[in-house]
């Protein structure tokens, strides 16, 4: 007996063209998004910023930051000195991709990486802070999760302390943080760590978003730190950072 198509022909060719019309749709939504986002493309960022591209291809989109397809590796760098330390912006990921499907074999490896740092003029003793309640989808890495000889600390600032956890091994520096975290109240993925010679920030793929969109407010945010732990002025907010030139 033939096998009969559970679907009717008629109603088959509605769901198959719906299903067509959904796809392009949804491109088409996605390059008017992108076009509108320009802003927020890793050269713009890095203008925004008043850093100077390095490496890679400016026109990639943190808002719409996607895999490439087949094997690849891609990096993507900036750095200067807008306000008075110098700045790196930079994201690398890859993909190795080997497929032996009749052989069963199937390997997909993936690495992926992307960091705001900072060069301090002098060291902070090691600390790390994020968000008392992130979302659960944008809760970025704890680099130092695992050093026993940081711990909570207050601040001093009850507002602060509601909002953030500062773990470190020097009592003096959650005070230090609180101009720069006050910077900070109103973001949704906050990550800010520090040790040695270097602050830095690190972002994953959902934080990318976030960022592109309050890039200055980030920036402003680890200047002010770092002139909190040196002793100097905590700097003015830049109108607009100075054009980056081309490498």
């Amino acid at each position: 007996m033939p096998i009969m198509c559970a679907m009717p022909i008629p109603l088959l060719i509605i769901v198959v063209i719906a299903t067509i019309g959904m796809f392009i749709w949804s491109r088409m939504k996605l390059k008017a998004g992108m076009a509108q986002n320009q802003d927020k493309t890793f050269g713009a960022v890095a203008t925004r910023l008043g850093l100077s591209m390095e490496e890679g291809d400016p026109t990639t989109n943190l808002l719409y930051f996607f895999e490439k397809g087949g094997s690849y590796k891609r990096t993507l760098r900036a750095s200067g000195q807008p306000y008075s330390h110098v700045t790196t912006f930079w994201l690398t990921d890859s993909v190795d991709r080997k497929e032996f499907i009749f052989t069963r074999v199937v390997r997909t490896t993936k690495t992926y990486g992307c960091f705001l740092e900072l060069k301090m003029q002098q060291p902070v003793a090691p600390f790390e802070v994020v968000l008392r309640n992130p979302h659960q989808y944008i809760t970025p890495p704890q680099d130092m999760s695992d050093r026993a000889d940081l711990r909570e600390m207050p601040s001093g600032n009850p507002a602060i302390d509601a909002q953030f956890i500062i773990r470190a091994v020097d009592p003096r520096v959650p005070p230090a943080l609180v101009p720069a975290l006050q910077i900070l109240t109103q973001q949704l993925y906050v990550h800010i760590a520090g040790e040695g010679g270097q602050l830095w920030m690190n972002l994953t793929k959902m934080g990318l978003p976030y960022f592109s969109a309050a890039a200055e407010e980030y920036l402003l945010a680890f200047e002010t730190a770092a002139c909190s732990f040196e002793g100097m002025p905590l700097p003015a907010r830049l109108a607009a950072p100075p054009p980056a030139v081309a490498q």
